[in-house]
């Protein structure tokens, strides 16, 4: 096309328009692909660092990330978003069973010395990486090395893991409370350098249906945790948003819910603490922009009111998933503008081009009344829904096997998860038959039960009647 322009212009003139649309391109005047994008963040969750694997081959399906695949994927992370503006680690920096990991290995150290040495690792690796970004991380279900779904709030091992991490946190002072409060009970608040953002880092562990108790020093619980938050929000800056930070994301496990067949619906958190939450994030009041999780090693979203939460993928691909990170593109006022998901293929074994959100999907900026358009069209359109399981796990195909759930006649499991909750999700996802065959087994079991220990009862009193009656 330029030749052709060339050809019936003179050369002086030619050359002046040539500089004219360079002036143009410079200024801003013409670009390609405008994108209102004040700032980049890194967002990746469900690290799982393996340091007892010195493989030299990233990790493979089935297994938690070891040193190769960190490596392989901060070296990517560098060349994809060189210089973000903020850094989201939501929790699960630890592998799987990081205890017992420790006591079979020839470590010869403690499960806290490991885990402070791990997150050392991690800490020292992404600063390094990027030396001017602001951090945030979050504390996920793998993070106390004392066991899983435990917590340390108030012990000396959490007070070491916010010292290592507090340069990171607290760069130019946006989170001055972050060591003495994180130390304390996982939890804290930082400024951020958009849009009048405050993000508000919670500690969802305690909330948890699994959740086993504490083996640190002070006695935080649940209820603590949603007081503390309700009080951060109603103490909000004038004129500023909320972007609320958790490892687990409020509502059902379609993975698990799926896994057990349907005869129960897997909740992620308590239902007291469930329902709580979800009012203190749709709360309008509240001014919450939009939530970031993860836990789930599936990239998705749920719906809390108005409020859009996005669930992050994993790194690692001990779920079978690709190990993936990703990079939100935020808005001038703070608003989320589109996400691109960088994933590493394990069976080519190489990084991905990127995938935007706005580019597949359809949608210029991510929040509730976009989301919910994008859930009644997987709801209508099954190779849509294959498209996105496809995209839950990190792969490129988009046949039945890659699909997963959502390929399968399960994909209402799925899909009813991202905005149905308390007793509406079983009905929504055609599972409640189930459950009430599930009830009644339940209550036949128990009956049985009753009736078998009440016949063992009445079988040793007759026996001691009856031994009594001969000595009389």
């Amino acid at each position: 096309m330029l030749n052709d322009v060339r050809m019936g212009l003179r050369p002086a003139r030619f050359a002046i328009l040539v500089c004219g649309v360079l002036l143009l391109m410079w200024t801003g005047t013409v670009r390609a692909a405008p994108r209102d994008s004040a700032q980049i963040w890194l967002a990746v969750s469900d690290i799982h660092l393996d340091p007892f694997d010195r493989s030299a081959r990233p990790s493979n399906f089935g297994s938690d990330s070891n040193a190769a695949l960190f490596r392989s994927a901060l070296s990517q992370m560098k060349r994809a978003v060189p210089d973000p503006s903020v850094v989201l680690l939501p929790g699960d920096f630890l592998e799987h069973h990081f205890s017992q990991r420790v006591r079979e290995s020839d470590a010869a150290d403690t499960p806290d010395n490991a885990g402070i040495l791990a997150m050392q690792q991690i800490a020292t690796a992404f600063g390094r990486a990027f030396p001017s970004a602001q951090f945030a991380i979050a504390l996920g279900n793998n993070d106390a090395p004392c066991g899983d779904y435990w917590s340390t709030d108030g012990s000396a091992y959490l007070a070491r893991v916010a010292q290592i991490w507090a340069p990171l946190v607290d760069r130019h002072n946006a989170a001055p409370d972050f060591v003495a409060s994180f130390a304390r009970d996982g939890h804290y608040t930082v400024n951020l350098p958009v849009g009048k953002l405050r993000l508000v880092v919670l500690n969802t562990v305690l909330l948890s249906q699994q959740y086993r108790g504490n083996c640190g020093s002070s006695a935080n619980d649940a209820a603590n945790e949603l007081t503390w938050l309700k009080k951060i929000l109603r103490g909000s800056p004038a004129g500023a948003r909320n972007v609320i930070i958790m490892h687990i994301p409020p509502g059902f496990d379609a993975f698990a819910t799926q896994f057990v067949r349907g005869f129960f619906a897997w909740p992620y958190l308590k239902a007291p603490y469930d329902r709580e939450l979800a009012r203190t994030l749709s709360a309008t009041s509240n001014r919450i922009a939009y939530a970031i999780t993860g836990h789930a090693h599936r990239f998705d979203f749920r719906l809390a009111g108005n409020v859009p939460i996005v669930v992050l993928g994993a790194l690692s691909p001990v779920l079978d998933n690709n190990p993936a990170f990703y990079a939100l593109h935020v808005s001038s006022d703070g608003s989320l503008r589109d996400i691109d998901a960088y994933v590493f293929d394990e069976s080519l074994q190489k990084w991905l081009p990127k995938r935007g959100f706005d580019a597949t999907w359809g949608i210029t900026q991510i929040n509730a009344a976009s989301l919910a358009r994008l859930h009644t069209r997987l709801g209508t359109d099954s190779a849509m829904r294959r498209a996105w399981g496809a995209q839950a796990i990190g792969s490129a195909h988009t046949d039945v096997a890659s699909a997963g759930t959502w390929g399968t006649h399960w994909w209402r499991v799925q899909w009813c998860a991202q905005t149905s909750s308390g007793s509406q999700y079983a009905s929504c996802a055609n599972i409640r038959a189930k459950l009430q065959i599930l009830r009644i087994v339940t209550i036949v079991l128990i009956a049985a039960a009753l009736a078998t220990l009440g016949l063992l009862g009445a079988r040793r009193l007759a026996g001691k009647l009856q031994a009594a009656s001969k000595r009389s």
